[in-house]
């Protein structure tokens, strides 16, 4: 039955979802064949609505469940009682940090930091930071004040991902002028390339954030 919980979260059907988890309430704490929840299945997807319906079944969140929905209370607990857990892994390779700025989860973040979660950890897949999940729009809109905490804290701002990409790239794919800047008087590095060939300004360009490329393009004439 666990197979057909995922493939029904898989497929957004909501309906499916919870029928499934009502016949077996266990269900929540299932894991698919990489260790992921039926929770992070949801929220990766941006199934908040399914992501809900788990939680109303009352699933015994991990630390990196409890940071990706802001459960600060129960990491809070996790952490208190175990420092380690600031800085675990999950099965698909995140720190609770990483999912907590992913989702923007700013007062997560700030607490793991605090407790010693390390801001440069990168992601066993894929090679990302937390300061590339804070300036990632895939699951919210990003929180300046998040990026500049992961700054403050540490955090790499030519941290490369896998495919070499910084988070100034990111900024310059998503439009995001106010991060941009700010990992810029950070010392961000605007001639970074990634693996193709490609710096912040040409990623902007390729996204027509013409005003975003120009500034950034100003910034290598100035070096």
């Amino acid at each position: 039955m666990a197979n057909e919980l995922f493939a029904a979260i898989k497929g957004g059907d909501t309906k499916a979802v919870e029928r499934l988890l009502d016949i077996d309430r266990g269900l929540v704490e299932a894991r698919d064949e990489t260790g992921l929840s039926p929770l992070l299945a949801a929220l990766y997807r941006g199934r908040n609505d399914i992501a809900m319906a788990i939680q109303r079944r009352g699933p015994k969140l991990t630390v990196f469940e409890a940071a990706a929905v802001g459960d600060l209370a129960r990491v809070r607990d996790l952490v208190e009682r175990e420092r380690a857990q600031a800085n675990a892994v999950s099965p698909d390779g995140y720190t609770p940090l990483g999912l907590a700025a992913f989702f923007k989860r700013s007062d997560v973040a700030a607490y793991l930091v605090d407790r010693g979660a390390d801001p440069r950890a990168a992601s066993r897949q894929g090679g990302f930071t937390p300061l590339h999940s804070a300036v990632a729009t895939d699951a919210a809109p990003t929180d300046v004040e998040l990026v500049r905490r992961l700054l403050d804290a540490g955090a790499d701002p030519n941290a490369r991902s896998e495919s070499g990409g910084t988070p100034l790239h990111t900024t310059a794919f998503t439009g995001d002028r106010t991060s941009m800047e700010l990992l810029l008087e950070c010392g961000g590095d605007a001639s970074i390339k990634n693996e193709q060939g490609k710096t912040a300004a040409d990623i902007a360009r390729e996204r027509g954030h013409s005003e975003i490329a120009r500034l950034l393009e100003d910034r290598l004439t100035q070096r």
